[in-house]
């Protein structure tokens, strides 16, 4: 494939910049960034390309350029790898103390042929890999439900009580439960206005024309004037006879509960359906599971990712990687359909770390994490290491101050690790994007998340949205910072993208102002952290 074009790069001359610079982004030009923005945009500087980027194109040109860099080694924890494609086999790590498909564990970890990284979600012989799961709210709510099965929910107390509300909240099965006592309750509202018509129109037929002159009675109950109004549309072409079933009324409400019925029954089968049991088959406790396929058709997800951490810059092919000195290790414990598992996240993590992972990227998350002390224990193993950890902020346009998306960077016992980086989603003119997570406390930063270009499964190439590609944005910039000036510590590198970000003036933004959602206030810049790692590490010489 050749080069990305460059048609659609937008240069202002500096004048043009200085009128911007002091009118901001017109709705129009925000418009016109979101269809005509370029398609590496993600890369480029407001200076000279009038986008918000990250300069990481312009640290190569004037900081980067005749410095040499140390490899390092970056997982990509998430769905999978597309570990052929040809804009990543280059940068794919390889495992040298293990023996391709000889089936021993030539290296004593604990995984047999992990030549390229591992699947925590497959069959030991390989068969058989996770393509769905539930959502997390959902496992938990069963299980919940299992246990507390001879229990008053209603009298459990404290922490208990807390939690158990917290997974109802979250959960699609427990809502859609709901929804059928809601709608037995409608019907009756329906047999109220039948009984209201029979009664005024004993020997009348009833159509759209009465229901849109009938003032009823009931006009203070809420629940039956909105019952009224639904029967109001669906009256629409239809004709009820007050001398026979009440067939509008009676139709509308079996078809509601019936609706209701369905859609709980698809809940509970989709959120009872948990292929994980096949995956521990024989798993003895201590002992690890999975296998080392990593190239799924569904690891599109992965694949992405991993070609905007590091896709190779120097093959005239596709697209360009943020760290030009990377090697990729693909970790599989996600799907696209479903949340991720706690156990596997938490061997994933340390699976990353004992095998020279110098940083990892975290692109998922869930709302709930039943075995979040798992996770703790990992990430503070990840932390003790010296690993820096980046994550997506999470797609629920929530205050993630309020509403956890996890894993989280903060333990449960209220303190917070120092190598973990949370991310969130900015477009092309600098704003966050609509879906993305935000909070004060615990987003600390934003990058593009904007139809970001990248690789795909199958040597395609396109682009995604979501905090999943912000954070390989920020990872490839640490990665970066780790390669060229590797003294540096993870919570140094934490510490530098946070201070360096770019921060817009707020009369620019919409109502939701970077400063006021995030720790650093700003967007990732890449040319301002490594010119500060530079000042640092010649301080320290």
């Amino acid at each position: 494939m050749k080069k990305i074009s460059r048609l659609f790069l937008v240069l202002l001359l500096p004048l043009c910049l200085n009128a911007q610079q002091k009118a901001g982004f017109s709705a129009t030009k925000k418009k016109d960034l979101f269809i005509h923005h370029p398609q590496n945009w993600h890369l480029l500087s407001f200076g000279k390309d009038s986008v918000y980027g990250t300069e990481v194109n312009r640290a190569y040109a004037e900081i980067l350029k005749g410095k040499t860099a140390k490899k390092v080694v970056v997982a990509v924890i998430d769905a999978g790898v597309d570990i052929n494609h040809e804009d990543l086999k280059s940068v794919i790590w390889t495992n040298k103390n293990e023996i391709p498909n000889n089936g021993i564990d030539d290296d004593h970890n604990g995984y047999i042929d992990d030549v390229h990284g591992w699947n925590f979600l497959g069959s030991a012989d390989g068969k058989r890999n996770i393509q769905v799961t539930a959502n997390e709210n959902d496992r938990e709510y069963l299980r919940l439900m299992r246990k507390y099965e001879n229990v008053d929910t209603a009298k459990l107390k404290g922490e208990e009580k807390k939690y158990f509300n917290l997974v109802k909240r979250k959960s699609d099965v427990y809502r859609t439960a709901s929804s059928i006592g809601l709608a037995e309750k409608m019907a009756s509202k329906f047999d109220s206005i039948d009984r209201y018509f029979r009664k005024v129109y004993p020997n009348k037929v009833v159509n759209i024309q009465t229901f849109n002159e009938e003032k009823p009675e009931f006009t203070n109950d809420k629940d039956l004037i909105f019952a009224f109004e639904l029967l109001k549309l669906r009256a629409q072409g239809a004709k009820y006879s007050a001398d026979q079933p009440a067939n509008i009324l009676y139709t509308m409400a079996d078809y509601m509960i019936s609706q209701a019925k369905i859609n709980y029954q698809n809940k509970l089968v989709a959120a009872s359906k948990d292929d994980r049991a096949f995956v521990m088959e024989d798993v003895k406790e201590g002992q690890n599971w999975g296998n080392n396929q990593l190239s799924f058709q569904s690891s599109d997800h992965g694949t992405h990712v991993a070609g905007i951490i590091g896709a190779n810059r120097n093959n005239s092919l596709g697209i360009e990687g943020i760290a030009d000195q990377v090697e990729i290790m693909p970790v599989r414990v996600v799907v696209p359909s479903g949340d991720e598992y706690d156990q596997d996240v938490a061997k994933a993590i340390r699976y990353a770390v004992d095998n020279g992972a110098q940083l990892i990227n975290m692109s998922f998350g869930k709302r709930v994490s039943p075995l979040k002390p798992l996770v703790d224990e990992a990430i503070q193993y990840a932390e003790k290491k010296d690993v820096l950890i980046v994550r997506g902020g999470g797609n629920f346009t929530e205050n993630t101050d309020e509403n956890v998306f996890y894993p989280s960077q903060f333990y449960n016992n209220g303190k917070q690790a120092k190598n973990v980086i949370t991310v969130g989603a900015t477009s092309p003119f600098g704003e966050i994007m609509g879906f993305s997570n935000y909070g004060k406390k615990s987003v600390d930063l934003f990058a593009p998340g904007f139809d970001v270009y990248s690789t795909m499964i199958g040597n395609q190439y396109s682009g995604m949205h979501g905090t999943s590609m912000a954070s390989p944005v920020v990872c490839g910039i640490a990665a970066l910072l780790r390669s060229y000036y590797p003294n540096l510590t993870a919570p140094e590198i934490r510490n530098i993208l946070i201070k360096t970000v770019t921060i817009l003036p707020e009369e620019w933004q919409g109502k939701q102002k970077l400063q006021n959602i995030s720790v650093s206030g700003g967007i990732v810049n890449a040319y301002e952290a490594l010119k500060m790692a530079g000042l640092s590490a010649n301080l320290t010489k």
